[in-house]
């Protein structure tokens, strides 16, 4: 289907008279979809592994997320996309990370393709129990950990230094006022 001035425009569309024709046209499609879904699950080398929530850590919904490996519903992928492969995702921030939040999105990392996305709180079955991780995910996931925490820390560094050098500031500056000019202000407040 595409769309030419606003219209939508149908290709590929064949009509019969003979029922048995159309489920015959239609399985025929069906087994093309098949085919191209299995070729991709292939080509990525998908496991078929579902994950549940007896996957999870039980009442990690309730937490914070930031820094941990989500479960994703698959109620709300597309039956093909029904693996751990799909499931997994690193999260790194966003307002729906924190329980207390506001928002919902959870921005975070795939797991198996690395893409950089958001998903909502309202999609995450929970956190994963480290010893139900799948065994192609636990070094990605480990990997994907280490390079957080080491951004978390120089964030905080760099947090640290940004504060550090303000209060350099403000001091060097009421080192530098005439020593009337830090009393004035006392003295208009009613102290004598």
């Amino acid at each position: 289907m595409s769309y030419e001035l606003g219209l939508a425009r149908f290709s590929g569309i064949e009509g019969t008279t003979e029922y048995t024709e159309a489920w015959e046209l239609f399985i025929q499609r069906l087994q093309k979809q098949i085919e191209q879904v299995r070729a991709q699950r292939s080509e990525h080398h998908a496991p078929p592994q579902l994950l549940t929530e007896a996957d999870c850590i039980r009442d990690s919904r309730a937490g914070d997320y930031e820094g941990k490996v989500l479960v994703m519903r698959p109620g709300v992928l597309r039956p093909e996309y029904w693996n751990a492969a799909h499931q997994l995702y690193f999260a790194v921030g966003g307002n729906g990370a924190r329980a207390s939040g506001h928002g919902t999105k959870v921005f975070c990392i795939n797991i198996y393709t690395g893409e950089h996305t958001y998903i909502r709180r309202t999609d995450v079955m929970g956190a994963i129990e480290p010893d139900r991780l799948p065994g192609w995910a636990k070094e990605k996931a480990a990997a994907l950990r280490q390079d957080y925490q080491r951004e978390k820390a120089a964030e905080k560094q760099r947090l640290e230094e940004f504060l550090t050098a303000r209060r350099e500031k403000e001091t060097s500056e009421n080192l530098r006022r005439p020593r009337a000019a830090q009393t004035r202000g006392k003295e208009k407040g009613g102290e004598r």
